[in-house]
């Protein structure tokens, strides 16, 4: 609050993130900013706005099902009334947002694919000198258990075991940035989450790895995404068959991970997405 008092009056424009402000979750400094002649820009990115009762009852797979105790932002409602009544633009990162903020804009999650330069070649000369002995390495980094569905990523992957398959999970909590990146450069395969239904931040940085990427997307959000989704879908109730499956097709590896690392430089690299954010701020 104290750099809006000093300084609001020096910008022209006002980006809030997560259905806060300056003033926090009341939101109170939007309609001053508005009367001051600012723009002011929203941009949802989850739990911020989605709706815990719709979603359960209307969708099989989610994570507002597994939950508790739910995370719902306690100025849902307030948030989006003040975004859609103030807003010169409203954003949302992933596609099953639009049902709570109709009118926002779908902004694909940025990545400086140059700074993923280095991780990827340590990715590769992983891969080469890997050994067929060795057991297929599925990586998974979840931001919350509940939320990605990991209880039933380590289900599956003991049944797989169980079934004979050599196969090890490596769980990536509780590092830093730089250790996590190196740890996911030694996947073999990742899984992002299983209940959500929409890719994030880290399905991105993976395909930016040259990973192939399971992913749980819902059906009814593949007309938002482009045709080529190089993404895996699998959910908790077959996650362990969609595994199998890449377990038992290796050629199939290099393919996802050259489709992948296309579709990020294409949709998710930095500048295209600032890009098509500047196209919104001066409309």
């Amino acid at each position: 609050m104290d750099f809006f008092l000093h300084e609001g009056r020096s910008y022209d424009g006002f980006q809030f993130y997560f259905g806060s402000s300056f003033a926090g979750l009341s939101l109170a400094d939007v309609p001053i900013l508005k009367a001051l002649g600012k723009k002011v820009y929203f941009y949802f990115c989850g739990c911020d706005v989605r709706d815990s009762k719709i979603t359960i009852q209307k969708y099989r797979f989610s994570a507002c099902h597994h939950c508790w105790p739910m995370l719902c932002s306690p100025n849902r409602a307030k948030a989006i009334e003040v975004a859609e009544r103030y807003g010169d633009a409203v954003f949302v990162s992933t596609p099953d947002l639009l049902e709570f903020v109709p009118g926002a804009v779908l902004l694909p999650q940025p990545i400086d694919l140059e700074m993923f330069g280095p991780i990827r070649e340590q990715a590769l000369l992983r891969a080469a000198t890997r050994s067929a002995a060795d057991p297929v390495r599925v990586v998974h980094a979840p931001s919350s258990q509940a939320i990605k569905g990991t209880r039933f990523l380590l289900d599956a992957i003991e049944s797989l075991k169980n079934g004979g398959a050599h196969i090890e999970l490596v769980l990536v909590e509780g590092k830093s940035y730089a250790e996590a990146m190196r740890i996911c450069a030694s996947a073999d395969i990742v899984v992002d989450q299983l209940l959500v239904g929409a890719y994030g931040q880290y399905a991105v940085e993976m395909m930016a790895l040259g990973k192939p990427v399971v992913c749980y997307i819902r059906e009814d959000l593949l007309k938002h995404y482009p045709n080529e989704l190089p993404i895996v879908s699998a959910n908790i109730e077959n996650i362990a068959y969609v595994l199998r499956d890449l377990i038992d097709d290796r050629a199939r590896w290099a393919e996802l991970e050259r489709r992948g690392l296309e579709y990020v430089e294409r949709n998710h690299e930095s500048t295209a997405v600032a890009r098509k954010s500047i196209e919104n701020y001066v409309r």
